[in-house]
């Protein structure tokens, strides 16, 4: 979704009005190398950006601890995808029996499992037996064991969306292949 749309976008922005535009998404599905090079480096480098600069320098100027500082940011990104499930899709959305299962917090819980992952990734990079399970791992694999530290929680993400009806709004946009 977003690394076709930034592809698209930024290539019509300059074909048609010759600006350069900053490539949002960095493959992070297949070169990630760690989860904190997915989330830090790969994944919505514009929105890293944006969070760098008005969540993480000032929660770390004021308290000193990156660890704190880090995981502000995965609290206001989950925060963030918060408001676009419950105000931007469901505000003036008829209530149903799949928009009340909408579980507020689940966004953000997803943001915090992910931070947790990363504090681990730091806690642990250090030791032998990950160094040499590193080591072990072929190149190619890298990214989809990275992949699957979010996966077991990606239900918290991803069923906010499907329950509050993203998914039918987009399909008027974009043909999907459909079951029958």
């Amino acid at each position: 979704g977003l690394a076709i749309g930034d592809a698209v976008f930024g290539n019509a922005i300059q074909t048609v009005l010759g600006y350069k535009v900053k490539q949002m998404m960095r493959n992070p599905m297949l070169e990630a190398t760690s989860p904190s090079d997915f989330w830090g480096r790969r994944w919505n480098v514009l929105v890293h950006s944006v969070m760098k600069r008005g969540v993480y320098k000032p929660v770390r100027k004021y308290s000193s601890s990156a660890v704190a500082a880090s995981l502000a940011v995965f609290v206001a990104s989950g925060l963030f995808h918060e408001w676009l499930v419950h105000v931007v899709f469901l505000h003036n959305r008829p209530s149903s029996s799949s928009t009340s299962e909408v579980l507020l917090g689940s966004n953000t819980a997803f943001f915090v499992w992910n931070f947790v992952v990363i504090v681990s990734e730091k806690v642990l990079a250090g030791t032998k037996g990950v160094k040499s399970l590193g080591r072990m791992i072929p190149s190619m694999l890298l990214p989809f064991v990275i992949i699957m530290t979010s996966l077991p929680m990606a239900h918290w993400f991803g069923n906010p969306y499907l329950k509050g009806g993203f998914f039918e709004d987009y399909e008027k946009c974009l043909i999907l292949i459909r079951k029958v």
